[in-house]
């Protein structure tokens, strides 16, 4: 991949990604780097590193890590002058130029800023949703308006809902990232990830996941201070997730 037209932060970073992907599937070395960079940050994340071990030599395995590495000085070099910076949505954009497997582009942040400026979010505001997340820029941009929300984000992707909870990880941002549809909650559930759960009492980022629909949904529920679902055989009805996301009254979806 060029690093002509690439931000100059993330010339370094596609080198070493180039390293792997020349060989390899572009998007699976791209989704392996998602899964052992959360892997790094969660206990129970379901990763097969059995089929890593034999898909990459040694060799390559060390440059996964160095991409993480990479990863980490570039938030750390952009954060010193910018609120947020969405890392991983900014290389897959990229990548969706030159690959059709990744073919998604996100909304631009200053849009994502300006959503969030026109929002005029209240200071009590608790709770922000993302029924779509994409790579979470527009959490990004809620955050940097409004310090401490609890963010709720979902999306029918699972590389979306990966890198949405990385970009919540390393921002200091309390939420869960739940893959699934927004508008028929449960429906189309892979799993999801409760990102710094005890980060104000630990003060350690860390990601949770969890393949339980049940569960996943009434850890929800009782983080917007509702009720836990009875839990029975089978999938309970998560039919009321979907009225914290939609207005029934308007239609329209309500972000905070």
């Amino acid at each position: 991949m060029s690093t002509k037209y690439a931000p100059s932060e993330l010339k370094e970073f596609i080198k070493i990604y180039d390293k792997l992907s020349y060989k390899h599937n572009h998007y699976k070395v791209f989704e392996d780097y998602l899964d052992l960079f959360i892997n790094s940050f969660s206990f129970d994340h379901k990763i097969d590193l059995e089929n890593i071990r034999e898909r990459y030599n040694e060799e390559e395995r060390i440059i996964f890590g160095e991409l993480i590495q990479q990863s980490l000085l570039i938030l750390q070099k952009k954060l010193k002058f910018e609120d947020c910076y969405d890392l991983f949505g900014t290389f897959y954009e990229l990548k969706s130029l030159h690959n059709k497997y990744f073919g998604q582009f996100f909304t631009p942040m200053p849009v994502c800023r300006l959503m969030s400026t026109i929002a005029s979010i209240d200071k009590d505001t608790k709770n922000f949703h993302d029924p779509c997340s994409g790579s979470a820029r527009l959490s990004l941009a809620a955050n940097s308006d409004s310090l401490g929300m609890f963010h709720v984000l979902i999306d029918k992707d699972y590389t979306c809902a990966k890198m949405s909870a990385l970009n919540l990880l390393l921002h200091g941002i309390q939420g869960v990232v739940i893959c699934d549809n927004a508008l028929c909650p449960g429906t189309s559930f892979q799993g999801a990830f409760l990102v710094n759960k005890y980060l104000y009492i630990e003060k350690i980022p860390r990601i949770e996941f969890t393949e339980n629909v049940n569960f996943a949904y009434n850890y929800l529920r009782l983080r917007l201070g509702g009720k836990a679902k009875q839990v029975t055989e089978g999938p309970i009805d998560n039919s009321d997730i979907k009225d914290l996301i939609v207005n029934s009254k308007t239609g329209q979806i309500s972000l905070f």
